[in-house]
């Protein structure tokens, strides 16, 4: 593995911080980002040199402008980036009466939802997403690097009980499916999806995890393998690609058909899609989508 360095964020608990240890372990040199400091020092203690936290909330731009800073500085190169943090649901958009909020009278608006599940699954990988596209072109050597997104199961299959998480998850999916293309041609950058199953980590309270039947429940080892997987892929061939671990599988999520063949109509709306998008592109970032 050499030198290579990886940024994890949400590195201090759960996935992140298995996927950090195993990294570690494996040679990398491991840039821990987490908004927990006291939780994200004791892992780079424990790590040793091949670590190196710099705090960050991972929904404020300017918090991992200031990690992926450090970071790179510290090490002076970016191979990988994984945006891992996440959290769910902190308001219940349902607005179910077990909530606390009297909505007898019409006049009694509610007040707005939460959404920082949304500022931190979805806006967060965004922001990942544009700073290490950033540090990768100044990186030193070969151009390019791995860009992998936490999604989840829940953003591959839509789940009711958290609405705004499964709709922020389902959105990384498909960013990355829209970005990873260009970036595979424009900066030799492979950017990936992980949507791991329900793994037991510090997302949910102890009694929550009490309640489920261990059945349910997907080792956190599944993960860090499907992250292992795409990370060890030579080159970019695996932009745009989204995978599945759950429970002792790791399989891709084949994405909707555009209609490629030659027998789909002229006037389908994937072939008017498809046909749009490079003129959209001229028009919308100066330059061709194919080049």
């Amino acid at each position: 593995m050499g030198e290579k360095v990886v940024i994890i964020t949400g590195a201090a608990s759960g996935i992140g911080k298995a996927l950090s240890t195993k990294l570690a372990s494996r040679g990398w040199r491991v840039g821990l980002v987490d908004i927990n400091a006291e939780a994200g020092k004791q892992l780079e203690t424990e790590l040793g040199p091949n670590a190196f936290f710099a705090k960050a909330d991972v929904a404020s731009y300017e918090a991992q402008v200031a990690a992926f800073s450090a970071i790179f500085t510290h090490w002076g190169r970016l191979d990988a980036v994984c945006a891992n943090a996440g959290i769910t649901d902190r308001s219940s958009l349902y607005m179910v009466p077990a909530v606390g909020l009297d909505l007898a009278a019409v006049d009694s608006i509610p007040p707005p939802p939460d959404l920082t599940a949304t500022d931190v699954d979805y806006k967060g990988v965004l922001y990942s997403t544009q700073l290490a596209i950033h540090f990768m072109r100044h990186s030193p050597g070969r151009p390019g690097g791995k860009i992998l997104a936490a999604s989840s199961i829940a953003g591959v299959f839509p789940h009711p009980t958290l609405p705004e998480y499964s709709g922020a998850k389902g959105a990384v999916i498909n960013f990355v499916r829209a970005a990873g293309p260009v970036l595979r041609i424009k900066e030799k950058i492979a950017l990936s999806a992980v949507c791991p199953g329900l793994i037991r980590t510090p997302i949910f309270r102890d009694e929550v995890w009490a309640a489920l039947d261990p059945r349910v429940l997907t080792p956190v080892e599944t993960a860090v393998r499907g992250y292992e997987q795409l990370l060890d892929e030579e080159g970019d061939a695996k932009a745009g690609e989204v995978i599945l671990c759950v429970g002792s599988d790791i399989v891709p999520v084949p994405a909707p058909d555009m209609g490629a063949g030659s027998d789909v109509d002229e006037d389908s709306g994937a072939k008017m899609m498809e046909a749009a998008m490079e003129p959209l592109f001229r028009a919308l970032h100066g330059t061709s989508l194919m080049t």
